[in-house]
């Protein structure tokens, strides 16, 4: 187990009031009247959400449409955190990183959106080295240990070989541990030690 995957939004940034403001921008500029919060977050691609946001309104969407919306949605997403100091990180984020880097592990950041952008911003903040992937891609699965907050990214992680702990800070505690090899309320929670035990254990 060599790299620790860790998705930015839900698991490292608590992001979630930042973009849904974001989408309601966009819904209005639609004409589309908002509700007043929407499913926050099933996981998957942000194309995949924003498609089935407009399904849930009755809008179709065409493959051109979608491009040009989701590139909107990152464009804004990477605008506003450009403009928030500090960045909404949760309360264990830098205790966590600090720690994966202290036991060796490569640190790998999940996003859609400018890897090179965000790396700047949080470096800014908390100065570790990561390399980043893009949503879904998971070089080398069987030495990678993946972090996620939805449903749908730990069922991903797991068809592809990975060992994934289910982070509850998006979803509740029982549906996490239901469906990821290891679950935890928070990162604060987290034991490398006995994570090394129980993947002993499974050898």
């Amino acid at each position: 187990m060599t790299t620790v995957v860790c998705p930015l939004s839900g698991v490292l940034l608590r992001d979630q009031p930042l973009r849904e403001n974001i989408l309601q921008e966009l819904l209005l500029a639609e004409n589309i009247a908002p509700r007043q919060q929407h499913s926050w977050y099933r996981g998957g691609s942000d194309r995949e959400f924003l498609r089935e946001i407009w399904h849930s309104y009755r809008r179709s969407v065409s493959e051109h449409y979608l491009t040009q919306l989701t590139q909107k949605y990152h464009t804004q997403c990477q605008q506003k955190l450009t403009h928030i100091s500090p960045l909404p990180w949760y309360p264990t984020t830098q205790a966590f990183l600090q720690q994966a880097q202290e036991q060796g592990y490569q640190l790998g950041l999940q996003t859609e959106q400018n890897g090179q952008e965000l790396l700047n911003l949080m470096n800014a903040e908390i100065p570790w080295s990561f390399s980043v992937t893009d949503y879904g891609d998971l070089a080398d699965p069987e030495a990678t240990l993946v972090l996620e907050s939805t449903l749908l990214g730990i069922q991903r992680a797991r068809a592809v070989g990975s060992w994934v702990v289910g982070v509850a800070q998006q979803m509740p505690y029982h549906w996490v541990q239901r469906h990821a090899h290891w679950a935890v309320d928070s990162l604060a929670e987290w034991d490398w030690e006995q994570f090394r035990t129980a993947l002993s254990a499974q050898a």
